[in-house]
């Protein structure tokens, strides 16, 4: 008995199925770049040997230079003094517990309520006095 195998009408074998999520076939040449609108652009004169264009190198650059411009100033040496003595702070400091963070929570929300209210009240007030007494509304 023969084997039976799976062609179609032309004897090629089934395309398989596109599996959800797969990348599609590249088409055309893979080391051309193309623009957004799908020319394709030459950027050979942009780019130097090794593939790294020239706004890269240009950024680079310029972030070095400031660079040495920071550390020749020596605010690298301060930011790093800085850091150093706030680190120090935040070891000496101590932090509240679960216990103390909920009363102090708390506290602030009854100290809003109590400061709202106050609001409201010195409000009606103050208008009770300039709108009905004095302007006689």
């Amino acid at each position: 008995m023969a084997a039976a195998t799976n062609t179609n009408a032309a004897g090629n074998a089934p395309e398989t199925p596109a599996v959800s999520g797969a990348l599609p076939a590249p088409v055309g040449n893979v080391h051309e770049s193309t623009d957004p609108k799908g020319a394709s652009s030459d950027k050979a004169e942009d780019t130097v040997a090794g593939g790294i264009d020239g706004w890269t190198i240009f950024w680079l650059a310029a972030g070095f230079a400031l660079f040495v411009f920071l550390w020749r100033k020596g605010y690298i040496a301060s930011f790093r003094k800085f850091i150093g003595e706030t680190r120090e702070q935040l070891y000496k400091s101590t932090w509240p517990t679960m216990d103390e963070l909920k009363q102090h929570i708390v506290v602030v929300m009854i100290s809003s309520v109590m400061l709202g209210m106050f609001t409201v009240i010195s409000d009606k007030i103050v208008r009770f006095i300039v709108w009905d007494l004095l302007m006689g509304n």
